[in-house]
């Protein structure tokens, strides 16, 4: 994942001993990152040039690595998930789970991702359903022989992608364990195409991957970053991409909220999903403080947070949508927000 502009906001929210282990969690834990934009360049896939290079302060991180920092001092339930809600007409919310135990709260805030249970029993189940778009996702953890990786770390030892006609491939570091030997690097391998394919994994996901990439489509090493994935050293899935644009909820008194995917479950173009969620959070947390600090009500501060997450969380899928049309392919590539506006909020 990569944190753009919501990196200020990152720095802000988490106590400064958790800020400062945040470079355990870079992908490229060796890459000199200072306080100069970072560079992610998209090729077109058919003439091989750069079609434009998007400068911005930037964080790749590992998402297993991240949540290990962000856990610190959290008492987590992993493993454990919700199977139902309870709740009277006033009173503390009652989340029913997995290991059969019952937890009782005064505000849940559902965090649950772009399948939320939380987000169907507040708006129902068919409405909180989320929407399957034409996109097919190929996406997993890659490991190449250290010259393949070389090759592969060639247009950006961060993040590079291409577009061709039928779709995107991105390659991005996953985790560099040892810069002088490449063979320990890892790599996330994406590709998306217009596909409705059915869910699946392993060989199945690799063979369909290689299937929908042709070398008349896409220029060195984004052909082969496909091609040469071995079933062996890899972890891919393939599902089709889904979204779901904001519908503004009951928050039953000031008692249950969203926030990030279950909030606005979107396309992952522009990189904008986790930093949304990070502008949740943020807007959250103020809202948590005048509850603590100035005597504000719980529906008092949720109402104010939703007000800003409804419209803001909905704009974001529903650009995630048009983004798809226009990035992920060279046709529209120049007119997307993604050439003029790079990684922007």
């Amino acid at each position: 994942m990569i944190v753009h502009w919501a990196l200020p906001t990152l720095r802000n929210m988490l106590p400064a001993d958790v800020f400062a282990d945040l470079p355990s969690a870079h992908a490229h834990p060796f890459y000199p990152y200072g306080d100069n934009p970072e560079s992610l360049p998209f090729y077109n896939g058919i003439t091989g040039e750069v079609a434009v290079r998007i400068t911005a302060q930037f964080r790749r991180m590992s998402r297993r690595r991240l949540r290990q920092v962000c856990a610190k001092g959290l008492d987590i339930k992993w493993g454990v998930r919700v199977m139902d809600v309870r709740m009277e007409e006033s009173g503390p919310v009652s989340l029913v789970l997995s290991d059969g135990g019952i937890a009782s709260a005064d505000l849940v805030i559902g965090a649950d991702g772009s399948s939320s249970r939380i987000r169907q029993w507040l708006v129902g189940e068919e409405a909180g359903r989320s929407i399957a778009t034409d996109w097919t996702i190929g996406s997993g953890i890659v490991r190449y022989t250290a010259e393949q990786a070389k090759a592969m770390l060639a247009p950006s030892e961060i993040c590079a992608a291409c577009a061709g006609p039928n779709g995107l491939i991105v390659v991005a570091t996953s985790d560099l364990k040892d810069p002088e030997d490449l063979s320990t690097c890892s790599f996330h391998v994406v590709r998306i195409w217009k596909d409705k394919a059915v869910s699946c994994e392993g060989g199945e996901a690799i063979s369909k991957m290689k299937a929908a990439t042709t070398p008349d489509f896409f220029n060195e090493p984004f052909y082969s970053a496909v091609q040469q994935i071995s079933e062996d050293s890899s972890t891919v899935f393939l599902r089709q991409l889904q979204y779901w644009p904001t519908t503004p909820w009951d928050n039953r008194g000031g008692r249950v909220t969203l926030v990030g995917d279950a909030a606005h479950c979107m396309l992952p173009n522009r990189g904008q999903g986790l930093n949304q969620a990070l502008g949740d959070v943020d807007v959250l947390v103020a809202q948590m403080l005048k509850v603590k600090e100035e005597g504000a009500t719980l529906g008092e501060a949720l109402g104010n947070y939703e007000a800003d997450v409804f419209v803001r969380g909905r704009k974001a899928a529903l650009e995630s949508l048009e983004d798809a049309n226009a990035v992920m392919t060279t046709q529209n590539f120049s007119e997307s927000r993604q050439a003029k506006q790079g990684l922007a909020k």
